[in-house]
């Protein structure tokens, strides 16, 4: 299903670690979304291109990624809201993507609650706001 922007209702989750990936699933998978997992950066530039969809999770933990990628990615989808996942709280070397061009950055093992506030802002809010929710 699309909404009326030609945006599925599928939260893609970028994480090469399949049990971090699930338990994120199930949890996205109990409200109106379905997920679409992607172990690699490729496999999901292949996705994104074929089915643009509102919300990407990015697992920092297990694909490596840097502030020019990150940078890189949120401007080829300008209409898709990134957000993080880690296990550390902080990340130096992400200073740039995570202040300027990720939506969230939620902490390991992630809260059901928070992850779903932070989905429902997105639909609320569509592309009318980029930035975190005030």
């Amino acid at each position: 299903m699309k909404d009326k922007a030609g945006f599925t209702n599928t939260v893609a989750i970028l994480g090469a670690d399949a049990q971090d990936s699930k338990a994120i699933c199930c949890i996205i998978e109990k409200g109106p979304y379905r997920t679409e997992t992607c172990p690699g950066f490729r496999e999901l530039e292949t996705m994104l291109a074929s089915a643009p969809c509102r919300t990407v999770i990015l697992d920092i933990d297990s694909v490596p990624l840097d502030n020019r990628t990150i940078r890189e990615l949120t401007r080829s989808y300008p209409s898709t809201y990134f957000l993080c996942t880690s296990r550390e709280c902080f990340h130096p070397n992400l200073k740039d993507a995570i202040s300027h061009h990720l939506f969230a950055c939620l902490h390991k093992p992630v809260d059901p609650d928070e992850l779903n506030y932070f989905l429902k802002c997105i639909s609320d809010n569509g592309t009318e706001l980029r930035g975190p929710p005030v």
